[in-house]
């Protein structure tokens, strides 16, 4: 039984991944083809990554007080609806570029606490024994949803437009509504519940989020790095079609398909790390996977030759698992359940904090100095950001079973606790 729920659960990660990738490429392509300006294919990145930022961090308790399985679906539903919007604007003639910013601006929303709320599920939902290789399955899912989203929907795109795109973007979400409904709710319970809503409490919770980072130093810098890296990340994704249209002279299915062989790679990626298990020696795994990730996209940035640049955003792809299961882990293993859902909604927080910069740097400079030396400039900065990760002695506290890192943490905020108490005292 605990293996169908899941199941169900891997299932409904997988189809809200897919509408997520299939409406982000619609949304791009209508946003380009109105306007023709990166300047305002950055500012979609803006629309969408500002609420999330703020939602995940006032909201960060909330999947922690509430079922998280309703959360989810209230969520996926939001985020149907959300798509709706310019195909009924549409409809009667009134489309324009704001309603695709609106848009923009509730799937960021909606985003900012459906993944931490099913990543806080996962642990208690999972088989006993597996929860790497469970958060590595899930990391598969949703690699093989997001190697299947841009695809679709440059194919969608090229053959109806992409209007009608996001249509079939609302029924994807609908479909991930399903799934979450055949979880029965006791799947989601919270081991300590909270009564009550003041004020008082709930900013209490919040804090609770930001004290597991005080508490696990290590972790902290790595999500450091992280916000680094997705920074670089959002500015060359952002630009995705102009590259494609300009530098590649590619057209839709094309630039969906270069998105979808990302996607293979990481997939392949995470079938890696599924079959080798936990790797012990995290702090080389871990900011080695953003190195290779970085020279990578500064490669990317001399490059003009489609096939190339499929090559080098595959193996892109290929890389980033290697630091996301492993996070992934860590969290699920050192963090209490109870705490689960506003942990992993500060760890999202930080992590994407210099994401909707990073979109809105990559329209200013794709359009003041082009796109090859944006791509240069965000492969150098990841490069040397992760290579001085390399040289933090704090990092092999991360390094071991998940057992002993537990271990270790705890014997080390004892010792803190206990030269706390006695500096009071004296």
């Amino acid at each position: 039984m605990r293996r169908l729920r899941f199941a169900w659960l891997l299932g409904a990660a997988f189809f809200t991944t897919l509408g997520d990738a299939f409406g982000l490429l619609a949304m791009e392509w209508m946003v380009y083809d109105l306007t023709g300006s990166k300047l305002s294919m950055g500012a979609l990145a803006l629309c969408a990554g500002i609420p999330e930022l703020v939602i995940r961090l006032v909201g960060a308790p909330l999947t922690d007080r509430i079922n998280r399985g309703r959360l989810l679906i209230v969520l996926a539903a939001i985020k149907a609806s959300a798509a709706v919007l310019p195909l009924l604007a549409a409809t009667l003639g009134s489309l324009q570029v704001w309603h695709l910013f609106i848009t923009a601006g509730v799937l960021g929303a909606c985003s900012a606490l459906y993944l931490p709320a099913a990543s806080a599920a996962l642990p208690s939902i999972a088989p006993k024994g597996i929860l790497v290789r469970a958060f590595a399955i899930m990391e598969g899912c949703r690699g093989a949803a997001a190697l299947l989203g841009p695809s679709l929907a440059g194919g969608a795109t090229a053959l109806y437009g992409s209007l009608y795109a996001l249509g079939i973007n609302a029924v994807i979400y609908g479909v991930a509504i399903g799934l979450l409904f055949m979880i029965p709710k006791a799947s989601f319970v919270i081991q300590k519940e909270v009564k009550g809503d003041n004020s008082t409490g709930y900013v209490h919770e919040l804090l609770q989020g930001f004290s597991f980072f005080k508490q696990y130093r290590p972790i902290l810098l790595v999500m450091l790095l992280v916000s680094i890296s997705n920074m670089g990340s959002a500015a060359v994704w952002t630009m995705m079609v102009p590259y494609g249209t300009e530098i590649l002279q590619q057209g839709p299915a094309a630039i969906g398909l270069l998105t979808t062989f990302s996607s293979l790679g990481a997939l392949l990626g995470v079938a890696s790390v599924a079959m080798v298990g936990d790797l012990h020696r995290r702090s080389m795994w871990m900011p080695g996977s953003l190195a290779v990730i970085g020279l990578l996209t500064l490669l990317l940035g001399f490059t003009s030759s489609y096939g190339g640049a499929i090559v080098l955003v595959s193996l892109s792809g290929a890389a980033a698992p290697f630091f996301s299961s492993l996070s992934s882990a860590l969290y699920g293993r050192l963090v209490p359940e109870e705490m689960q859902g506003r942990v992993n909604s500060i760890r999202y927080l930080i992590g994407g904090s210099l994401h909707p910069v990073g979109g809105g740097l990559g329209g200013v400079i794709g359009q003041s100095y082009g796109i090859p030396a944006l791509f240069a400039g965000v492969g150098i900065v990841s490069l040397v950001c992760s290579v001085s990760a390399f040289f933090s002695p704090s990092l092999r506290m991360l390094n071991g079973p998940l057992e002993e890192v537990a271990d270790r943490f705890a014997v080390d905020h004892s010792c803190n606790e206990t030269r706390a108490a006695t500096s009071g005292h004296a």
